[in-house]
């Protein structure tokens, strides 16, 4: 069987991610341009929901089967491999299946006492069905990173992205064309009587957020049938040779409990990472209104003005907040969680051949990786922040002036959530899922405590979310680097894999913010932006190169299938 090294399997993931994420810019930025803050405050408040749900049931098991078949198959365990798929299969659908029915059934209350506004749990339920097709194919995707083929997961992922943006626009449409449909026949909107021909997209708006959710779930489920269709009629690269030379396998039983385990403590984690985001939405609202009620002449809300009802506010601030700064934030930190993916199996592999070498050459290679990404991009998305998002939120000015300056504080968290998520993964395939758990919760406190503390300050209001997100995902990053290093004795090169990108990084946004300045002056503000953007790019790479960052050596071991 073909086994793919680390610059390999980063390379296919990595171009798989930049596919997807130009894919769901191009879903969100139209999706965001139609529904506004109001809008975003619907389709993110029940995405807010769904997630805790979905990381329970989902969220844990690519690490989980990835772990455990990287194992058997270091150890040539080939008929358990097998096993270990077809038990994962059965008992995570039926996990998801409740998961699933519970979220539709608990779908009013909780978008009327969690989200706090009634009006999304149609969004809720079109979403809902995720978490079964999302579970089944992070079996399979888990079960082909096991086996370091990362093409299955690479495939899947970009049929969903195209789907999303096909179904999820298509679904918004359709509702736009159902709702004016509806109010030139009869004067209503699905079911909902308007007097006002300017006043059909505003009640449209729930509806044509669950639309477009309900496109999401569909191009979930159809990247989950590819995923089953491809390993019945490609396989795995097991042959029954290689089978027939494992003649024992592990109870059923077993199995799915070593699984399970790892799974839970992984899911749980990232259930308490989606009550981060939970956080922001049980503060943000209550906040904002409390301080319109206080003082409505603070900075933010003259912004504002007259343009957003008095009582759609405190959601307009969440939505623009989530649906524009949070969904940029994201950017970054989803591309480099490549590398801890792509090295995943590897780490794994190593640690239980107690491979010191290997592991610390993984561990370095995927913090270096990902610093080399984060920085520069966090780092240049500070300088070109407002520029940026009026080029891709042009029909949203308002939202767009609500979210440059929580933005620009959220770009140092930037850097610190990429190395969470990295090291995250690597502490996950040595074994040690209980540190994550506990780094997280520390987080999730500092994240709450200064959610209250720094929103309420008057001349901060929205930006304290951005900075109590950053400050918290420092904190988080920092312990979780620390707590591999002491965990495994790998020694992690700080000069290497942080140091030098980082004064790479700082130089080139120099140059970005000179090269823009100057381009704006003389041509319009598209071409210094991407101008800009190239040229810092070149000069990242160059000054790299003057640090003598990359050398043969280097290269040659990330190429290499066997060394991590």
């Amino acid at each position: 069987m073909k086994k793919q090294g680390f610059l390999m399997g980063s390379f296919i993931l990595g171009t798989t991610m930049l596919i997807t994420k130009a894919l769901g810019m191009i879903y969100k930025i139209p999706l965001t341009n139609i529904l506004g803050g109001t809008g975003m405050g619907y389709y993110s408040s029940a995405f807010t929901v769904f997630m805790p749900l979905y990381a329970i049931a989902a969220s844990g098991i690519p690490s989980a089967m990835s772990m455990v078949v990287a194992e058997s198959y270091a150890f040539e365990r080939y008929k358990n491999i097998r096993r270990i798929k077809h038990v994962s299969l059965i008992g995570f659908s039926f996990i998801s299946l409740l998961a699933t029915l519970l979220m539709i059934l608990l779908a009013y209350p909780i978008s009327k006492y969690i989200s706090g506004d009634s009006k999304s749990y149609l969004c809720v339920i079109a979403i809902a069905p995720s978490i079964l097709a999302g579970s089944i194919m992070s079996v399979y995707r888990g079960y082909y990173e096991g086996l370091r083929n990362m093409l299955p997961t690479a495939i899947s992922e970009i049929i969903e992205s195209i789907l999303r943006v096909a179904l999820g626009l298509g679904g918004a449409y359709l509702a736009i064309f159902i709702a004016t449909r509806g109010f030139d026949k009869n004067g209503t909107v699905f079911g909902q009587t308007v007097s006002n021909p300017n006043d059909v997209l505003n009640a449209a708006t729930p509806y044509i957020s669950a639309f477009s959710l309900f496109g999401v779930t569909l191009s979930t489920l159809v990247a989950t049938v590819y995923c089953a269709l491809r390993s019945r009629i490609s396989g795995d690269g097991i042959t029954k040779q290689m089978i027939a030379s494992d003649v024992v396998t592990d109870r059923m039983r077993t199995i799915f409990k070593s699984v399970f385990l790892l799974a839970f403590p992984i899911a749980i984690s990232s259930v308490i990472t989606t009550v981060i985001s939970m956080i922001d939405l049980a503060t943000i609202p209550p906040i904002i209104k409390s301080l319109y009620e206080k003082n409505s002449n603070i900075g933010l809300f003259k912004t504002i003005g007259s343009q957003i009802d008095a009582k759609d506010i405190p959601n307009f601030v969440y939505g623009s907040f989530v649906g524009i700064a949070l969904t940029i934030f994201g950017l970054v930190p989803s591309l480099t969680s490549i590398f801890g993916k792509s090295s995943f199996a590897n780490v794994a592999a190593n640690y239980s051949k107690k491979n010191i070498a290997a592991l610390e050459k993984s561990a370095n290679a995927a913090l270096f990786s990902t610093n080399f990404i984060a920085i520069p991009c966090s780092l240049g998305l500070m300088i070109l922040c407002k520029p940026a998002l009026s080029l891709f939120f042009g029909t949203r000015p308002l939202e767009v002036s609500i979210s440059v300056q929580p933005l620009m504080y959220l770009c140092i968290g930037m850097i610190f959530i990429s190395i969470t998520v990295t090291t995250f993964s690597l502490l996950q395939a040595v074994g040690n899922v209980k540190a994550p758990l506990k780094i997280l919760m520390a987080g999730l406190i500092i994240k709450l405590l200064l959610n209250i503390t720094l929103m309420n300050i008057e001349h901060l209001n929205i930006n304290g979310a951005a900075i109590s997100t950053s400050a918290s995902y420092m904190f988080i990053g920092i312990c979780a680097v620390q707590s591999f290093m002491k965990y495994t004795d790998v020694k992690i090169d700080l000069i290497t894999t942080t140091i030098k990108p980082l004064f790479a990084g700082i130089l080139s946004s120099i140059v970005i913010l000179f090269s823009f300045v100057f381009i704006n002056e003389r041509q319009n503000q598209v071409i210094a932006l991407f101008s800009s953007i190239i040229f810092g790019g070149i000069m990242y790479i160059l000054f790299m190169c003057l640090l003598s960052v990359f050398n043969k050596n280097t290269i040659k071991s990330l190429f290499s299938n066997t060394n991590i």
